[in-house]
């Protein structure tokens, strides 16, 4: 028998760790002894330290930091057979794939974002960027970008949907506890959560009810706000959690109201709850309209007014929550499994990696040594970055001003812009404080 030759794949990311690194780490650690691959991660900035240990119980060899060795980066690059790139608005990644040409590589994007509402959007550039551009749910193709690419332009578009797999919550069994208690886990912060979420609970007319929050980064200050608003008794914020299923056990339901601006794609909590039985209830975004199957395996609501509703509903019609948990767990073993996910991915390797190698160079008008950190953000944003391109370009103090007080409108518009992450002029800013464009947006934006 001929001799199968083991390809290199070279897995990029800006850092590992959240959920990006569930799915990544929960794929390499299932794909370990049956894969034609070795894997190597590579990371821009950090690996958080469960990300490290993780990779070193699977013999991972990874690397990050590569920021500031960016020779070793390229020549990683140019020695692995394929490139996976995960993609969301990060500034270091933007800055590299701007800034820095590629050496020949077989290239693909994986998007970890739904690309509908900025910062977290897709652009021409960034779509036509790599050889093939994988979205990560079928409801990034209703994006107006996609929409815009010609007919050949989109045979360069994959879809692989992305799971951490269920494996660690599909064998939940319920354990008693008082109360009832209505979980949420994922995202504390209100680039997530819904600006209203508070007020939203306080509603909720459910004597015995308990709200359990897990997660971050702003619970702290969540809590704070819940405690003057005489609401510290009804809330218990854990902060992060790293043993999931335990929580689950104790939800009763899973209250999941997200911004209508949220930047998520493939929910792995919301695949988690129904696998553990744990009945959703969810806003109708795009995300969880796809993802929750109404009167089915969840209930979906209009408004903040139904989501109350129907939270009471599922609290009082304990047989329609037992209906619907045990068509949420069948829906999602089969939906959401990690090997739908690992059988679709090794489709996509072997098509790449039957094209020829090609240099990768970000087009723009600029030489890469003239390219500043206010321009990379203005890349990053496409045609939703007018407002501050605008300022940047401006040619007069009364265009500046002008502009300024579009940048402030679209602040106050959206609470998205004020995150210290989420690709925001503050993310930016935090990266590259020398810029004075970059410092000006933070300010006005706050």
């Amino acid at each position: 028998m001929p001799k199968i030759l083991t390809k290199k794949i070279l897995h990029l990311t800006p850092h590992l760790g959240g959920g990006v690194g569930k799915v990544l780490l929960n794929y390499l650690a299932k794909t370990k002894n049956r894969s034609a691959f070795i894997h190597q991660v590579a990371c821009l900035d950090y690996a958080n330290a469960a990300a490290q240990e993780a990779m070193k119980l699977v013999g991972l060899e990874f690397f990050d930091r590569l920021t500031n060795q960016l020779s070793r980066l390229l020549k990683m690059i140019r020695e692995a057979d394929l490139v996976l790139i995960h993609w969301w608005n990060h500034p270091l990644l933007y800055d590299f794939l701007v800034r820095t040409p590629l050496p020949p590589c077989r290239l693909i994007m994986w998007s970890h974002t739904a690309g509908f509402h900025p910062p977290y959007v897709f652009t021409r550039k960034v779509l036509l960027y790599p050889d093939l551009f994988v979205l990560a749910t079928p409801i990034s193709l209703e994006t107006k970008e996609i929409k815009n690419l010609s007919e050949q332009q989109k045979k360069s578009l994959r879809l692989v949907w992305s799971s951490g797999g269920i494996e660690q919550t599909v064998l939940v069994k319920p354990r008693k506890h008082a109360g009832f208690n209505i979980g949420y886990l994922g995202t504390v912060d209100y680039a997530k959560l819904h600006p209203n979420f508070l007020k939203i609970c306080a509603k909720i007319n459910i004597p015995e009810a308990k709200f359990v929050v897990c997660g971050g980064p702003s619970e702290g200050a969540i809590k704070k706000e819940a405690a003057k608003l005489g609401l510290a008794d009804k809330f218990q914020f854990t902060g992060p959690v790293s043993d999931v299923a335990a929580y689950f056990s104790t939800f009763d339901i899973f209250g999941y109201p997200l911004a209508s601006y949220h930047y998520g794609s493939c929910d792995q909590v919301l695949a988690e709850s129904m696998a553990a039985g744990v009945v959703p209830v969810v806003l109708a975004n795009r995300m969880e309209k796809y993802m929750v199957q109404n009167g089915v395996t969840g209930l979906v609501a209009k408004n903040e007014n139904d989501y109350i509703q129907a939270v009471r509903k599922l609290y009082t019609d304990k047989a329609l929550r037992k209906t619907l948990l045990l068509k949420a767990r069948k829906y999602a073993a089969k939906t959401f499994s990690l090997d739908k996910m690992i059988q679709d991915w090794g489709k996509v390797f072997e098509e790449t990696l039957a094209l020829p190698k090609t240099p990768k160079i970000w087009e723009t008008s600029s030489k890469s040594e003239q390219v500043s950190a206010a321009s990379v953000f203005l890349e990053s944003l496409g045609d939703y970055g007018q407002s501050f391109s605008g300022y940047y370009r401006a040619k007069s103090a009364e265009d500046r001003n002008k502009a300024e007080k579009k940048i402030i409108q679209l602040a106050a518009n959206s609470v998205i812009w004020k995150a210290e992450t989420r690709g925001t002029a503050h993310h930016y800013h935090s990266f590259f404080p020398r810029d004075e464009y970059l410092a000006f947006w933070s300010k006005i934006t706050r």
